[in-house]
């Protein structure tokens, strides 16, 4: 990868709190960490380079990732990515240039790691333009391949560390901390609940979407149990549509609750969802079908 080809992306990953502040870490927790983070950024760089989401085998050799030792006297790492022009890189951004390649990868890290850890949001400001060309299907799959990395990320938190900060010299890019561990930590509840709301998003291929929560006023994540109720699917793509058309598209869901150890929602798992029976509509109207 000759340097006259390339971009070079400088960042600074910074561990906090514990023996941090005593300009130290624990070796193994910190090793866990720095593997785990510098994974979900290979990973993320892949596919922003080459559109490919990837869960295993080799990286693309058109971003590489060199990592600088601790400064002495802090617990500081630089990162030094390199970019390497190619096809689908300058498709995407329109031009192999720093002005152009650094908002795109920053954004992209930005965007998919705090969807990752929790955070939600849109698309960076500066970013937007570039990231809306990219599969928003992929994105989805690209956030949930990047979890199990970003669980291992934290290995240092109440260990050694009590956060992990990972920026650009301008751009703020991800903190992990004692919250954001306790959301990829979320397990399971063993109750299920019924709830009466419609589809916003849904991806057919990963199982993967949003849903409106009633009670939080707001739309959640959601996954697909291993083994869904017959019909499930059809359901909720045509409770997506109907949405999407301007109607209700209200129907109902038996799932469980994916929560931290404090009750935060993670997601939702669906094990079922069905058109709502006539004999539970509100005055004779078709929750589903009804004009929003």
């Amino acid at each position: 990868m000759p340097q006259s080809e390339t971009i070079n992306l400088k960042y600074k990953i910074k561990f906090d709190g514990g023996d941090a502040d005593q300009h130290r870490l624990e070796a193994y927790p910190a090793a866990q960490s720095l593997e785990g983070l510098t994974w979900a950024l290979g990973l993320t760089l892949h596919f922003g380079v080459t559109g490919d989401v990837r869960g295993r085998g080799n990286l693309s050799r058109s971003a590489k990732i060199f990592i600088s030792p601790p400064r002495r006297g802090s617990v500081l790492n630089d990162l030094n990515i390199l970019v390497q022009e190619n096809p689908f890189l300058v498709a995407t951004v329109g031009a192999y240039t720093v002005g152009t390649v650094t908002p795109y990868i920053n954004g992209l890290l930005k965007y998919t790691f705090k969807q990752a850890l929790g955070e939600g949001g849109e698309f960076p400001t500066g970013a937007k333009r570039l990231l809306r060309k990219l599969n928003g299907d992929d994105l989805d799959k690209l956030v949930t391949r990047i979890e199990p990395p970003l669980t291992r990320a934290h290995a240092v938190i109440g260990k050694t560390a009590d956060k992990i900060t990972f920026k650009s010299k301008r751009t703020d890019i991800a903190e992990l901390n004692h919250d954001t561990k306790a959301y990829l930590d979320a397990k399971l509840t063993d109750a299920f609940e019924t709830i009466d709301t419609n589809v916003t998003s849904f991806n057919v291929l990963t199982g993967n979407g949003r849903l409106y929560d009633p009670e939080t006023e707001g739309t959640a994540a959601f996954s697909l149990s291993s083994s869904p109720r017959e019909g499930t699917k059809s359901t909720m793509i045509a409770s997506m549509e109907q949405f999407a058309s301007g109607r209700r598209g209200t129907i109902r869901f038996v799932v469980q609750r994916v929560e931290t150890v404090e009750h935060r929602l993670k997601k939702f798992v669906v094990a079922s969802a069905e058109e709502i029976p006539s004999s539970d509509w509100v005055d004779g109207i078709d929750p589903m079908r009804v004009a929003r």
